[in-house]
């Protein structure tokens, strides 16, 4: 078995921390930079079985403008596993998200949200408005299509421990290699390492293998993210849709749909990249810095 450090795409130009919520479940996040006095700060939340690793690249050459904060949701990587994995749902994330906010002392930020991070951002603006100073969606808008959500959900919480990192690129592949095209090497290995971590001798997915449990038996009642979405252009609240060219689960007629309600928002479509881009493409950090600096304008 190959020895391989798992910190070897960790940029380490962060304070690593926690945030302990209103039911004693200790969340763990990154700060990236100090911002200016100006520039909001943005809270970056990553996809459904994700973590702020994957954020890293992006969070470091933002950082050189504006103050960043990673965070890992409840059941992911370091932030505290939930013994009811009935609250790994996206109101127990939503009060996660406004009570760490709180707990920065920021005044109102921008939600940078990957998939589920996304949604979670999106809905926001209709149960916390006074936080945001705007959104960024990454990969996801107001109607999310079957096939990309039913081939996320065949693999989430689902994925074998294995013995070698090359095999979980190989996985990693399998289900998503679609989605990103003339993707490096080095870059599945980050995508890995990202991912997966050493337990028990093998290499095992950065969640609560509860989670799958939770998505499996899902409960909660729909919300209406067009609803959302229009609360959002009632507040003319600043809107960057990020979306992979190759996606399956965001259409460009979606994000067309989405602009004539919210003439205010912005888009950009990422070349070769599907669900999601990674956000540390040339063409994510243009439209990020892009973004950023017209709200500060707006200050």
């Amino acid at each position: 078995m190959s020895e391989i450090d798992e910190s070897k795409y960790d940029s380490g130009a962060y304070e690593n921390k926690w945030f302990k919520a209103s039911d004693g479940i200790k969340l763990n996040y990154r700060v990236y930079g100090n911002g200016t006095t100006r520039k909001p700060a943005i809270i970056a939340l990553p996809g459904l079985t994700r973590c702020a690793r994957d954020l890293d690249p992006m969070a470091v050459q933002l950082s050189e403008t504006s103050k960043i904060y990673a965070l890992s949701l409840r059941g992911r990587d370091l932030s505290e596993y939930d013994p009811d994995y009935s609250n790994y749902n996206t109101t127990v994330y939503l009060r996660d998200i406004y009570e760490f906010w709180k707990s920065t002392g920021e005044p109102p930020v921008v939600l940078l949200g990957s998939s589920l991070g996304a949604l979670l951002a999106m809905l926001m603006v209709e149960d916390h408005p006074d936080m945001l100073a705007g959104t960024v969606l990454n990969d996801l808008g107001a109607t999310i299509e079957f096939a990309g959500m039913s081939r996320i959900f065949g693999y989430a919480g689902q994925l074998e421990d294995e013995e070698e990192l090359s095999a979980v690129v190989n996985t990693i592949k399998e289900h998503v290699g679609n989605q990103f095209i003339n993707l490096p090497e080095d870059q599945w290995e980050r995508m890995a390492l990202s991912m997966y971590g050493r337990k028990n001798g093998k290499w095992h997915h950065r969640y609560d293998d509860n989670l799958g449990v939770a998505l499996s038996e899902n409960k909660e009642n729909f919300r209406d993210l067009w609803q959302a979405h229009q609360r959002a252009a009632d507040l003319e609240l600043p809107v960057l849709s990020i979306r992979g060219e190759l996606s399956d689960v965001t259409t460009a007629v979606t994000i067309r749909s989405m602009k004539n309600m919210a003439p205010h928002m912005q888009s950009v479509d990422i070349p070769n990249r599907g669900h999601c881009p990674l956000l540390d493409e040339p063409q994510c950090i243009e439209a990020l810095m892009g973004f950023m600096a017209q709200i500060e304008n707006r200050a």
